[in-house]
């Protein structure tokens, strides 16, 4: 994310302790959609890449309450997940979540959820 940042009017808010990595604009952002143009989606990547999940940056940053852009993914390293990373709820927005419990398995699709499904 920082590499496709080079160049644009961002810069490291190293003080703002909200999250691990933010970002802050000429002046304090109000909503992530004053933002957003400024990063590309993001791609992840599970097991051995055959599962994907696509992340516009409304799906991945927050505004804190001192108007920067944080990265709402942590790191597992840091936070003492070993090997994990943590997504939160944000990502997971706009978006229904299919459980398999026999195999052990996730999946999951766009969807509007504004709207109940249709049975």
């Amino acid at each position: 994310v920082r590499a496709d940042l080079k160049g644009k009017p961002l810069k490291d808010a190293v003080e703002d302790k909200s999250l691990p990595i933010c970002w802050k604009g000429a002046k304090p952002f109000k909503s992530v959609h004053e933002v957003k143009n400024h990063f590309k989606p993001l791609q992840l990547n599970f097991g051995k890449g055959n599962a994907q999940l696509q992340l516009l940056p409304e799906a991945y940053l927050i505004v804190t309450k001192h108007g920067n852009a944080c990265l709402g993914i942590l790191n597992g390293g840091e936070m003492r997940l070993g090997e994990l990373n943590l997504i939160g709820d944000i990502s997971m927005q706009d978006k229904m979540v299919i459980y398999d419990n026999e195999k052990k398995q996730i999946g999951w699709v766009t969807a509007d959820c504004d709207r109940l499904p249709k049975s």
